[in-house]
């Protein structure tokens, strides 16, 4: 039987693997007051997507970059498809993912 940090941690890394990004990365991009609690940081990524500022269709070489990418609700990111995320996009993306996190603590 895994404990549920492993279960996460496994979770994360299948997650992450298409673009390089490992689990401990998107354990940091996690809003930090859940970051402690495996079952919350497995149930927010369940329901976001690895979301980039930068398209990998256009920039394939940044799509592991820890700067070009967030957490992000799949409408708003498949909404945009190969668009570069706007400022705004990105600021509704944080708030988003802190509200998300908040109602998961």
């Amino acid at each position: 039987m895994n404990s549920p940090w492993q279960d996460t941690f496994s979770y994360l890394s299948d997650r992450g693997a298409d673009y390089g990004i490992t689990a401990d990365e998107l354990i940091a991009s996690t809003p930090t007051f859940i970051q402690h609690d495996p079952h919350a940081v497995m149930s927010f990524w369940q329901q976001k997507d690895i979301s980039h500022i930068l398209p990998t269709s256009r920039h394939p070489e940044l799509a592991g970059d820890f700067n070009n990418w967030i957490p992000e609700d799949p409408g708003p990111n498949h909404a945009r498809q190969d668009q570069i995320m706007s400022w705004y996009d990105h600021a509704q993306a944080q708030l988003d993912n802190f509200l998300d996190a908040y109602w998961l603590s």
